[in-house]
């Protein structure tokens, strides 16, 4: 039976909008291959993040962690490590592993649920272990309040900095500051889960022009110019119809954060002076769900079960963690995370949807105090 509430509900533009764009593409008979739709989205991609980024598009976000890691590290030799957090979702560190790198998993804060600065340090401080590169996620999306931080730590170890910011297309460091500007390059999903949806997608945001290249020559079966394949590379391109739902996605994109946010500020309020915590800087985030820490896992699991009786749709990210789930195991047996095992049995993600009435949020709240005795 379908939930009253689901957890995500993708708007997307009208069906005789994307139409007329699809006559356009017939039109042009350019459907992929870097089309001028394509060309488009990407520039104007750059031009909404700023900071003087030239953004590579992608077919998929796990393509372009693929080609991050790739492009950046080079292939691995099974051997060397990549730091990533544990908490994340399993696109991150498959990444990292189908390159070539062991995934190095690290704590994260319990305040902000975001990698953390000493657990990170640990390892690189460990002159035992070949650190080849960090895996920087923003978790849910919001952007890391310590990036100044994370930039120093990997410049003064020398190592590259990917930053995977797969739900934050729209989401702030600080006011001044866009997510998409951090470390040599940021990755960005624009799935149909995404608050910016295009149905398949990615990009890849970097202000390193000769990066761009070769990000650009990886998601093209590595071919460069007059020489063919010069690198293992995978067909990664976007096809001009998600391109042109793109482009249509972002020209009402301000109102789609303004309706979010406002959602976000009904749980905020309605879990103050509560047990019930938010992370830092969820509030400048693009919010693709509301995530909270809840006292202990029979009232996090009691709020599931009792949403659920409402018909509401709620989950439990990142749970299992992924140094916890069956592929990861034989990457995760030096790793000790005690705050990602404590926050994952506490952890609860509420739906956030584009013009949500204010009373469903306030309704999930209750039932959510209700639960932990608040």
């Amino acid at each position: 039976m379908p939930y009253r509430v689901p957890f995500i509900r993708p708007v997307f533009p009208d069906g005789s909008e994307i139409a007329s764009d699809f006559d356009a593409i017939v039109g042009s008979n350019w459907y992929t291959n870097f089309g001028p739709k394509e060309r488009e989205f990407g520039r104007a991609i750059s031009e909404r993040i700023g900071g003087g980024v030239r953004v590579v598009t992608f077919a998929n976000a796990t393509l372009a962690l693929m080609a991050a890691v790739q492009t950046l590290l080079g292939r691995g030799d099974g051997r060397r490590l990549v730091i990533v957090p544990s908490f994340t979702f399993a696109a991150g560190p498959a990444a990292i592993a189908w390159a070539g790198y062991q995934p190095r998993f690290i704590d994260i804060d319990d305040a902000s649920l975001q990698p953390s600065l000493d657990s990170a340090r640990e390892v690189l401080e460990n002159s035992t272990l070949d650190v080849a590169g960090i895996l920087l996620c923003n978790t849910f999306g919001i952007g890391n309040p310590e990036i100044a931080l994370w930039e120093g730590l990997a410049s003064e170890f020398g190592l590259p900095l990917i930053v995977d910011s797969a739900a934050g297309f729209g989401s702030m460091y600080t006011p001044d500051a866009a997510v998409g500007t951090a470390g040599a390059l940021e990755v960005f999903s624009f799935h149909a889960t995404k608050p910016f949806a295009v149905g398949e997608g990615g990009a890849i945001a970097t202000r390193d022009e000769a990066l761009a290249v070769l990000l650009k020559e990886f998601q093209n079966f590595g071919f460069h110019a007059g020489m063919g394949s010069t690198m293992l590379g995978l067909n990664g391109k976007l096809q001009e119809i998600n391109a042109a739902i793109g482009l249509r996605q972002l020209a009402r994109f301000d109102g789609v954060l303004a309706s979010r946010r406002r959602v976000l500020d009904v749980y905020r309020e309605g879990f103050e002076e509560t047990q019930i915590t938010m992370p830092t800087n969820i509030e400048l985030s693009s919010v693709c769900f509301a995530s909270a820490v809840l006292p202990g896992q029979p009232s996090r699991d009691q709020a599931v079960e009792d949403l659920l009786a409402q018909g509401v749709e709620a989950r439990t990210y990142y749970s299992p963690a992924v140094h916890r789930q069956p592929h990861f195991l034989s990457y995760a047996s030096e790793s000790s995370l005690p705050v990602t095992d404590r926050i994952v049995s506490r952890v609860l993600s509420l739906p956030v949807h584009e013009d949500m009435p204010t009373v469903v949020a306030q309704q999930i709240v209750r039932v959510v105090r209700t639960a932990v005795g608040a």
